[in-house]
C-alpha cells in the first residue's frame, strides 16, 4: 500500500510527537543564528555545527558586527571540522559584512519583505542557494515554503507516496511545488499556519531520516538510532520505542526492497 504525502506527515507527527524546538538557539539572535546554521550545516552533521557555534560563541563572535569584522583564518579554525570550513569562513564573513553595510546588521530586515523579494536577496549572497535560503526564510522569517533537502529526496524515493514523482532527479522547484500543493489539504494538523506545517514536517522527515530511514542500513524495524544533540524537550522521548518505523506500512522500500522483499512485520 503506498500512502499520500499527507499520510506520511500525520504518521511521522504521531510517532515523534506535536512540533518540538527543532532548532537549538545558544545566542540572543535567533535569526542570525539560524542563518549561520543553514549555511554551517551545508553537508554537514548538525553536531558539528552545534559545536561550531559554541566556538565562535565562545570567542565572542556570534553576531553580524563581529563576524563582519572576523580574521578569517581564526574564524576557519573555529568552525572546523564542519564541510568547507575555509570557504565557509569567508562567505560569512562577507554576508556580514553585507548585513551590516545594508542592514545595520539585522537579517530581520530581509526577513520581513515579502516572500519572494526576500528570497531573492538572499540567492544573491555567498554560500546560500535554493535550500539554505528556504531554510532560512521558513524558520528565521516564518515564510511558508517548503524545504527540498537530501533527506526529503531520500525518504519519499524509499516510500514513493502518490501521486508519483522522480523524488532522486526532478528540479528542486517542481518538487517543492508539488509537495506544497499535495499538502494543501484543510483537514491536515497545522494546516491553519503552513508555515508552521511545513517547517514540522521537514523537521520531522530530517528525524526519521537520522534515526530510521538511515543513507546506509536503514532500521526499518527499529530501534532508532541514538544521536546526540543539544537538550530538547521531548527529543529523548521516542528514542526507547521499539515499534520500528512508523511508515512501513506504506513504504514501498519496506515492502519490496531494492533487492529483496521484507517479510511483513507486525509492530514489537
Amino acid at each position: 500500500m503506498r500512502g499520500t504525502l499527507a499520510e506520511v506527515y500525520t504518521r511521522l507527527l504521531s510517532h515523534f510527537g506535536q512540533p518540538h524546538d527543532w532548532w537549538p538557539i545558544f545566542g540572543d539572535d535567533a535569526a542570525f543564528e539560524m542563518l549561520l546554521g543553514a549555511v554551517l550545516v551545508q553537508r554537514t552533521r548538525w553536531e558539528s555545527v552545534e559545536q561550531a557555534i559554541l566556538r565562535v560563541q565562545a570567542h565572542g563572535w556570534l553576531s553580524p558586527q563581529a563576524l563582519a569584522h572576523a580574521d578569517p583564518a581564526t574564524l576557519a579554525e573555529l568552525l572546523r571540522p564542519v564541510a568547507y570550513y575555509r570557504q565557509k569562513a569567508d562567505g560569512l564573513i562577507a554576508v556580514c559584512r553585507y548585513l551590516c553595510a545594508r542592514h545595520s546588521g539585522d537579517v530581520r530586515r530581509i526577513l520581513n519583505q515579502p516572500t519572494l523579494a526576500a528570497r531573492d536577496e538572499l540567492l544573491h549572497l555567498p554560500r546560500i542557494g535554493n535550500e539554505t535560503a528556504d531554510v532560512i526564510l521558513l524558520y528565521a522569517g516564518g515564510h511558508a515554503l517548503f524545504v527540498v533537502d537530501a533527506y526529503t529526496r531520500q525518504l519519499f524515493a524509499r516510500v514513493q507516496p502518490e501521486p508519483p514523482l522522480a523524488w532522486e532527479t526532478v528540479r528542486y522547484a517542481v518538487m517543492q511545488a508539488h509537495i506544497q500543493q499535495q499538502l494543501d489539504d484543510p483537514d491536515l494538523p497545522n494546516s491553519q499556519d503552513w508555515a508552521t506545517l511545513y517547517g514540522d514536517f521537514h523537521a520531522l522527515i530530517n528525524e526519521q531520516c537520522v534515526r530510521y530511514c538511515l543513507t546506509r542500513k536503514p532500521r526499518c524495524d527499529g530501534p532508532p538510532a541514538r544521536r546526540v544533540y543539544s537538550v530538547q524537550v521531548g527529543r529523548e522521548s521516542y528514542l526507547a520505542r521499539e515499534d520500528g518505523c512508523p511508515l512501513r506500512a506504506i513504504c514501498t522500500y519496506y515492502q519490496h526492497g531494492p533487492h529483496e522483499p521484507h517479510e511483513p512485520h507486525e509492530p514489537r
